[in-house]
């Protein structure tokens, strides 16, 4: 328990030299984060939980050492190589306001499309479902990938409403019509039963904020309150709700988990899938550094997943190339996010924790120097991006899903329209 606050202060003191610097150095909020991801799993509610052993405690310091060193040597070395300014494309700070506002109604239209045809062949959704855990696999085969990523735009039109609003100074009675858009996206994003959706969408408007308004205290104390309550209530009644619909009255995740929550503070029940949402996936790291120190590696074919599965069909030769292990030998089926290091480790085993992190820090340290010396749409979006992708590093393995590659893409590809001036 003496572990447990001293990781969370830890925390909380490198969040607040993260927020408290106009530089916003994201490798505080990478151990502040990483403080959380170690802390957390001090309280020992499951006797799921093995132990960690000194090695892997070893590894995961390695890792943080990793990070922190490579970053700052890579940060000199884009202080002394900004091959960015030589390209207008990317320096240009002058952006058509009217040019996001199409492209925010555009995507929004196109997401009505995608929920109607997601509809049409997968039956419902998932968090309507009678239940809702089989239908979220069963919609996942019944409904093509494009369809699925399309009717999740609001992923990214939530952000980019705010990104518009923030730009101006304007009251939000002049922007009825984006509020009224991100409230129906957040209603959608809900529907698919996905805290992580709404938890990113969270994170990346409040990086934004950050980033683009530059709060006094007095008005980030009016502001984050809002948004950290709505990322607390999702991450914990989203999973809750789903549960109930598929499982009844009985608390299943404390049933799977075997968290005895009887000697637990009235309502922390509520916290529970947070609990477990850090906790286990510090397990699932671990159960995967152990499975493969006598498993044969998948040599980055794991890493490759993302894009062997977008375009597999039209290349069959990439199939070749798709990574094959049985999930269920590594850990629990049901839960095997394991933090951003899962799939290198499946990959290279020990020596992803001292590989990854280091190129990690290498292309954050790039976004933030990025936005530092040329903010505008695509750096700023691409830094809150960052912020978000490290705060869920402890949370899941983010870069073997595709879309994550896709919103990066359209990221890229909007601000060609939008920095380029109308008429």
């Amino acid at each position: 328990m003496i572990l447990f606050f001293i990781f969370i202060l830890f925390a909380i003191y490198f969040f607040y030299l993260f927020a408290r610097r106009r530089s916003h150095n994201p490798l505080w909020l990478m151990l502040s984060a990483w403080s959380l991801g170690i802390g957390i799993p001090r309280l020992h509610l499951s006797p799921l939980e093995l132990a960690l052993p000194f090695e892997f405690k070893l590894l995961v310091l390695i890792s943080l050492a990793s990070f922190t060193s490579a970053f700052f040597l890579f940060d000199n070395w884009w202080k002394q190589h900004s091959w960015w300014l030589h390209f207008k494309t990317f320096t240009t700070e002058q952006i058509s306001l009217a040019r996001l506002r199409y492209v925010i109604y555009f995507i929004f239209t196109i997401s009505l499309a995608a929920l109607y045809l997601f509809y049409r062949k997968a039956g419902n959704f998932p968090l309507l479902a009678p239940d809702s855990d089989a239908f979220r696999f069963e919609a996942d085969a019944q409904v093509p990938g494009l369809i699925n990523y399309a009717a999740q735009f609001a992923r990214l039109y939530i952000p980019l409403a705010f990104f518009l609003i923030f730009k101006e100074t304007a009251s939000w009675k002049k922007h009825w019509d984006l509020v009224l858009i991100c409230l129906l996206g957040t209603l959608a994003l809900t529907m698919f039963a996905s805290r992580t959706q709404i938890f990113f969408i969270d994170l990346w408007i409040m990086a934004l904020y950050l980033i683009m308004r530059k709060p006094s205290l007095r008005q980030a104390l009016r502001f984050y309150p809002f948004f950290l309550i709505v990322s607390v209530v999702v991450l914990s009644a989203v999973p809750l709700i789903r549960n109930y619909k598929s499982y009844g009255p009985s608390n299943y995740l404390a049933g799977v988990t075997q968290i005895d929550s009887s000697h637990l503070p009235k309502g922390s029940s509520f916290f529970i899938p947070i609990y477990v949402g850090v906790s286990f996936n510090q397990q699932a790291l671990l159960h995967a550094q152990m499975y493969y120190e006598t498993h044969p590696l998948q040599h980055g074919r794991v890493t490759l997943d993302p894009f062997t599965n977008l375009f597999g069909k039209a290349m069959p030769f990439l199939n070749n190339y798709k990574s094959s292990f049985d999930l269920g030998a590594i850990f629990y089926s049901w839960w095997n996010t394991g933090t951003y290091l899962f799939p290198f480790v499946q990959d290279f085993g020990n020596w992803a924790f001292l590989i990854v992190p280091a190129v990690a820090a290498g292309f954050i340290s790039l976004v933030w120097r990025y936005w530092r010396t040329a903010p505008n749409y695509l750096s700023i979006n691409l830094f809150a991006y960052a912020c978000f992708f490290i705060v869920m590093t402890i949370y899941l393995s983010f870069t073997v899903r595709a879309e994550m590659y896709l919103d990066l893409a359209f990221l890229f590809l909007t601000h060609l329209y939008v920095s380029r001036r109308a008429g």
